[in-house]
């Protein structure tokens, strides 16, 4: 999954609008009532939405007011409580009476008095009192001794019984006390890896009634932002609706339990593919996979997003893990093979899903990512008719009905025709509010249009379209990686 969909007339631009920025820490540390020093915390431990400042240093980053404001309402009013303790501690140790210095440290001017200053003398303990003592000490010695022995056999004896209890622990569901909830959340979940949009409205359906029920346990939160993510992708949610409903799911998750790696990825592919935050995001990834190391998902996501910066070594090792941990994901064979493409061994990863929409041929990724290798490689009629077949499975049918103009464009005129029945379709959706300028670009890369792709992307770059991610390595633009026009807008996100 590289985070965007290609049918160009469901997905939506992020929109223009002004915002009140709070730039650097200091601003936002003061806005939150808390020091810089927490601020930065609450960003690592609870994914605090800050934004940094494009070839900036790490410190160079600025946050909405509103988007903050946003992030601590959307917390349970539990961990907003903590979250007002803390910064409520942060005034009293940047209290020049504060026992504790701002760093933590304890203020040297309370510490106790020098153990070198001249203390009176004692008298020294008669010989038989020596000895008595003497005694005491062995005694309680061989005591400990005793206790440390018995305990290290009980700790041995029960090793096997705990392991088996964590094992058991690790299968159990957040809703095991509850067994109507854990069927519904297992089959939620088993709705939400099946990828249709049928099914995907299903599991939704199911993790909003499971926050509604017990809002104070993160399963049914994370379940619900993975759910909002696939929607847009596999179903007809917009971007923006999507990644806004996934955002708010996955912060109110690390809320209640900072260690949820789920919770953590998705914060991590809301940061790439919405906000563009490569740094963020990249570091949210990580987060996620430092707790749970196995989560194939997430390696999968780290792989996509690594692979959508040119980095495309680390990117396929990335994504080979993921399929050694989950071998039979149609999603990881997919998105393996377009990274394949992405990074130079075309015939190698257009084999590959040429060989398994055959054996799978109702799998949207396979359509979608073949409809992109065609038209670049310029076999337009292949890519005409994987087009329509992801047409199909979304259930779009305004899609196919311009697709279809496309076609008979490109009977009459060939692929300049077709292009430019496609330009003109992309434009249309955009001045309805649900395209994107980039896809225009893309049509116009194509055709060989410098001027019309620059023009386009100049558009992207003003609305922080968010299809403007990770397109240095988007094939349709191969020809301009190195334009130095091309590369300054690709960085124009924030």
């Amino acid at each position: 999954m590289d985070g965007r969909r290609r049918d160009e007339l469901s997905a939506k631009p992020g929109a223009s609008s002004t915002v009140r920025r709070l730039l650097g820490w200091k601003a936002i540390g003061q806005f939150l009532g808390c020091t810089e020093r927490t601020a930065r915390r609450w960003e690592t431990d609870r994914a605090l939405p800050v934004h940094r400042v494009p070839g900036g240093s790490r410190s160079s980053v600025w946050a909405s007011a509103d988007e903050l404001t946003r992030w601590l309402n959307s917390l349970p009013d539990a961990v907003q409580a903590d979250i007002r303790s803390e910064a409520q501690a942060d005034a009293q140790l940047q209290s020049p009476e504060g026992a504790v210095a701002a760093d933590g440290a304890v203020n040297p001017a309370l510490d106790s008095p020098s153990d070198s200053l001249a203390k009176p003398s004692t008298p020294a303990a008669p010989a038989n009192t020596v000895a008595a003592r003497s005694r005491v000490r062995l005694l309680a010695l061989s005591i400990c001794v005793l206790l440390i022995l018995v305990g290290a056999f009980l700790w041995f004896r029960s090793s096997a019984s705990r392991r088996s209890a964590d094992v058991g622990a690790a299968a159990a569901s957040a809703y095991d006390d509850d067994p109507r909830a854990r069927e519904e959340y297992r089959n939620a979940r088993f709705e939400l890896a099946t990828r249709s949009s049928a099914s995907l409205a299903a599991a939704k359906i199911s993790f909003e009634d499971l926050t509604r029920r017990y809002p104070d346990r993160a399963a049914g939160w994370t379940g619900l932002a993975d759910t909002n993510l696939l929607a847009r992708e596999f179903g007809s949610t917009s971007d923006a609706e999507a990644y806004t409903a996934a955002a708010h799911a996955a912060r109110t998750a690390i809320g209640l339990d900072p260690k949820s790696a789920d919770a953590w990825l998705d914060i991590g592919f809301v940061s790439y593919w919405f906000d563009g935050d490569t740094e963020a995001a990249l570091k949210a990834f990580q987060t996620g996979l430092q707790l749970n190391p196995d989560l194939a998902r997430g390696w999968l996501w780290y792989g996509n997003a690594l692979a959508a910066t040119r980095r495309f070594d680390e990117g396929l090792q990335a994504l080979a893990h993921a399929r050694t941990l989950d071998p039979e994901s149609r999603a990881i064979i997919a998105d393996e093979s377009w990274a394949l493409f992405l990074a130079g061994r075309r015939d190698l990863g257009l084999a590959t899903m040429e060989r398994f929409v055959r054996i799978d041929p109702q799998f949207l990724s396979w359509h979608v990512y073949l409809q992109r290798c065609y038209l670049v490689l310029g076999r337009d009629a292949d890519f005409l008719r994987e087009a329509l077949a992801t047409a199909a499975l979304r259930g779009n049918a305004d899609a196919a009905a311009r697709l279809a103009l496309a076609a008979e464009k490109y009977r009459s005129g060939g692929r300049a025709a077709m292009l430019d029945q496609l330009t003109a379709d992309a434009i249309e959706a955009w001045e309805a509010g649900h395209g994107s300028a980039v896809v225009i670009a893309e049509y116009r890369a194509q055709a060989k249009d410098r001027d019309g792709m620059i023009q386009w992307l100049r558009v992207a770059a003003v609305q922080h379209d968010t299809y403007l991610v990770g397109m240095l390595a988007a094939p349709e633009f191969t020809d301009y990686w190195d334009d130095p026009d091309v590369t300054q807008l690709a960085t124009l996100k924030n």
